[in-house]
């Protein structure tokens, strides 16, 4: 009877445990207040790069992409990445506050900031409603900093691909997920739908800079179809810098206008 009873607490046990890490899995980041960022008044353009993976690899790739925005816009520029490899919109937005390295980069300060976010939620199958609510919530801390969000959209990694390459174990929990999250095995359209409504009805709209989906094509990735090579970077680079170098040049022109008599 005493087995039979201690047989019973564990199993309870058991599922209690997973109905709490399944709950926390897949729970919200707690909301924090946001911190101040430092603000700069001198002709440096700064630029950083925060994210997953391709903002974490982006670092040897920095002077490349300074080089470039000093080109496009005949100022100085300094470009420094920071990423977490794997990590979802909502772990990004927790490293904000939790994470030294990414509190102590962006309390820096910057012009623009290039936020890669959506890879690893499409991949691990969050749900789109929490995508779009965690990456809104970090172009808002963002813009609330008077630092230009720069977004990519969700690139055409080949998703299926990342799947058949996954553990059994692992395709089995990313079914679970699929199931409570609603989303199918190629989710990146649904995921994309659900953050640009979510950007509208944010009022964010006019305020987020987009490299759409359109940039992007297979030759432009390494094996695994996931991570940019060398050639990937370099269009990548391009993006970045001819989105903020129209950027300024409409601010520029914008300005000269409220000038004119």
């Amino acid at each position: 009877m005493n087995k039979k009873r201690w047989l019973l607490f564990i199993t309870i046990a058991t599922l209690l445990a997973a109905v709490a890490m399944t709950y926390s899995y897949y729970a919200d980041a707690p909301q924090q207040p946001s911190y101040p960022c430092q603000q700069h008044d001198d002709d440096t353009l700064r630029v950083i790069l925060i994210g997953d993976s391709w903002a974490c690899y982006h670092h040897q790739h920095d002077a490349h992409l300074s080089q470039l925005l000093h080109e496009l816009t005949q100022r100085p520029a300094t470009v420094v990445s920071y990423g977490l490899c794997g990590k979802t919109s909502k772990e990004i937005y927790s490293s904000l506050f939790d994470d030294s390295g990414m509190r102590q980069l962006l309390t820096q300060g910057a012009d623009y900031c290039f936020l890669s976010v959506g890879i690893n939620d499409t991949y691990r199958k969050t749900g789109a409603a929490s995508y779009a609510r965690h990456t809104l919530q970090i172009l808002h801390f963002l813009y609330s900093n008077h630092i230009t969000p720069i977004l990519l959209e969700i690139p055409n990694y080949d998703i299926a691909f990342a799947f058949d390459r996954q553990t059994m174990t692992r395709k089995l929990l990313r079914h679970l997920s699929m199931l409570l999250t609603g989303s199918p095995l190629d989710c990146r359209q649904t995921y994309r739908k659900a953050l640009n409504e979510t950007i509208q009805n944010g009022g964010m709209a006019s305020e987020v800079l987009i490299i759409p989906t359109q940039s992007w094509s297979l030759r432009l990735y390494q094996y695994d179809r996931m991570h940019l090579n060398d050639q990937g970077y370099h269009t990548l680079d391009t993006c970045i810098a001819h989105v903020i170098a129209s950027n300024l040049k409409g601010l520029k022109d914008e300005k000269n206008k409220q000038v004119l008599p």
